[in-house]
């Protein structure tokens, strides 16, 4: 996937990604460009823009008509910023482009760059991390350059991020190919990041400076950036595929799970253990509004449960993914476990991994009716074998000692001298006043 991103930097395709090349006037660039922008959206920003466009280059062309149909403002619009701190710290602590902050800090550092802010957007196009200097973030913020802001197309209008993301291909903008007027005095140059096994793409890395910093070398370093990070999601995806090759999480005849993860035992709490098997049993994935309404019917929070895989998200690792909160690999279990050997017909050895009813005092409807379809699937087993051994076992485990069925049967089957058959009659008799 790397490769992918690197074709930018090379020379038959500088002219239609990058913005200038190192011997360009960018002054009178600047101008070109803003002469060509008043007359094409001048006019009322007609919708139907023709294409070709003097000065101008076709991916510019292509945003344009974009951002047109999106009903962008050209002379005022500026990307809107719809979150919170708080919510940006939450989806930022779980993003896996969070990586790319070491590598491109590392990045400005060597090239000893104070002119540029280096930021990271998400595939929707919010921006969830920037650093730079202190005079360079206070005049991105002027433009709503901030965390928070949403900086795709159909928010912003054209911009790097945005383009980027739409076009899915690393791009310069400079100056006026900016739709909208208030971010003509930037330039700025973006790469998308993909996932190395699935090719989606997690957001873009971008540099944006003063519209003099304009340089196809910066369109270059961002792209080389990008590169890095797609080498170093595929090492995490290597890892995390050998991390889940020995993970399992066991249920049955517990209250708290226990997680088998990379050599460790890691016994979960009650509400972690629900969260997990939740995420387990729901291969879609759930949002943070769906657990709390599984979990505590209407009386759920959300927050509450955001609060819980905040805690639980340094155990899983990459393995919890989020947006919707979902397992990124298929674990074991003793749950799937235990029902393959049943359905297997190997009643023996189900009953011999079956310590117990799972999470027994989880009053979770979506647990609750797993753990009775373990028990019912186990008990019809016994029940329909028609062995002793098998039904004398059942009765000794927690779930089935009370099994009245069982436990006829179980007595009709013994000869009538087995010291068995008393005991079974007198389990019989109790279990008959109770009910």
């Amino acid at each position: 996937m790397a490769s992918q991103s690197m074709r930018c930097v090379t020379l038959e395709d500088m002219e239609d990604w990058a913005a200038t090349y190192a011997t360009t006037d960018r002054r009178s660039r600047a101008r070109e460009i803003a002469v060509a922008r008043d007359r094409v959206l001048g006019a009322a920003g007609a919708p139907e823009m023709p294409a070709p466009v003097d000065n101008l280059r076709p991916v510019i062309v292509r945003s344009w008509q974009r951002s047109v149909a999106a009903g962008v403002d050209p002379d005022h619009g500026l990307a809107p910023v719809r979150m919170a701190a708080d919510e940006v710290d939450e989806r930022w602590a779980s993003h896996p482009l969070s990586i790319a902050v070491p590598i491109l800090r590392g990045l400005l550092d060597d090239i000893g760059d104070s002119e540029h802010v280096a930021l990271i957007c998400d595939a929707d196009g919010s921006l969830l991390w920037i650093d730079g200097k202190p005079a360079m973030l206070d005049a991105a913020r002027e433009v709503h350059l901030e965390r928070g802001s949403v900086w795709s197309e159909g928010d912003a209008g054209t911009n790097a991020m945005g383009t980027a993301l739409a076009e899915r291909h690393p791009v310069q903008v400079f100056s006026a190919e900016h739709f909208t007027e208030p971010v003509h005095q930037w330039t700025c140059s973006a790469a998308p990041v993909r996932d190395p096994l699935s090719g989606k793409v997690l957001g873009v890395l971008d540099l944006t400076g003063d519209l003099r910093t304009a340089h196809p070398h910066s369109l270059a370093v961002v792209t080389m950036a990008a590169g890095m990070v797609e080498r170093e999601l595929a090492l995490q995806a290597t890892r995390a595929g050998q991390q889940v090759a020995t993970t399992s999480l066991s249920v049955l005849g517990r209250e708290r799970g226990v997680l088998r993860l990379a050599g460790r035992e890691i016994q979960l709490s009650p509400r972690h253990t629900e969260l997990l098997l939740l995420l387990w049993l729901c291969d879609e994935g759930l949002t943070a509004e769906q657990l709390a309404l599984e979990l505590r019917g209407e009386k759920g929070r959300p927050g509450s449960v955001r609060s819980e895989l905040h805690r639980l998200r340094p155990i899983l690792g990459p393995l919890l993914g989020e947006r919707p909160y979902r397992l990124t690999a298929s674990i074991a279990s003793d749950v799937a476990d235990i029902e393959k050997t049943i359905r297997d017909g190997r009643i023996g050895d189900a009953l011999s991994a079956y310590p117990g009813p799972l999470l027994s005092h989880s009053e979770v409807p979506r647990i609750a009716e797993l753990r009775d379809r373990i028990d019912d699937q186990l008990r019809a087993a016994v029940l329909a074998s028609g062995d002793a051994r098998l039904l004398e076992r059942w009765l000794r485990t927690p779930t089935g000692r009370d099994d009245y069925e069982a436990s006829r049967q179980l007595a009709v089957m013994l000869p009538r001298d087995d010291p068995r058959r008393a005991a079974e009659r007198s389990r019989i008799r109790r279990l008959a006043s109770d009910r």
